[in-house]
């Protein structure tokens, strides 16, 4: 699925891999780590061979490998959000590099992002302690979810 030439003719059409910082994919990073008190946030374009980060906190890098992607769980399910209080209980998650090792992610949450009926990216938080959430931020994940999407249809647009 990663590989889907539709899906990556969508993802291109968006324009945005490699570009630079643009205040409104920090806005929704910024606005998602605080609304889930988390010291990882990214605005994540997945790429063939790649996890791109338009916007990030809390990594240094811009990109990583598909072999440490969470996001590559969307591949393999229908859901838009998950929520992963504790990714060692979870066996989608449990033997990953990033649980087992540093920076030992305990938590995950992540939405999909869609264009054109493709996935091509994901908002999505980490925290290296099990964290519950309440409904609110859950509802507060899809709304972003839904903005993050409206986003890249302008930009779509535009380009």
């Amino acid at each position: 699925m990663r590989h889907n030439h539709e899906r990556l003719e969508a993802l291109r059409r968006l324009a945005l891999l490699d570009t630079a910082a643009e205040v409104v994919y920090d806005d929704l990073t910024r606005t998602l780590a605080q609304a889930f008190d988390v010291p990882i946030s990214l605005v994540n374009l997945l790429d063939a061979d790649r996890d791109w980060f338009k916007s990030s906190i809390g990594v240094s890098q811009a990109e990583s490998p598909v072999d440490t992607s969470f996001c590559e769980i969307f591949f393999h399910c229908d859901d838009d959000l998950l929520v992963i209080p504790d990714t060692l209980a979870d066996p989608r998650f449990a033997d990953h590099p990033m649980v087992i090792g540093a920076p030992c992610i305990r938590f995950y949450a992540s939405a999909r992002l869609r264009f054109d009926g493709h996935t091509v990216g994901t908002l999505c938080i980490y925290d290296t302690r099990v964290k519950e959430v309440s409904a609110a931020q859950i509802e507060t994940l899809g709304a972003l979810r839904l903005a993050a999407m409206e986003v890249l249809a302008k930009r779509a647009r535009a380009a």
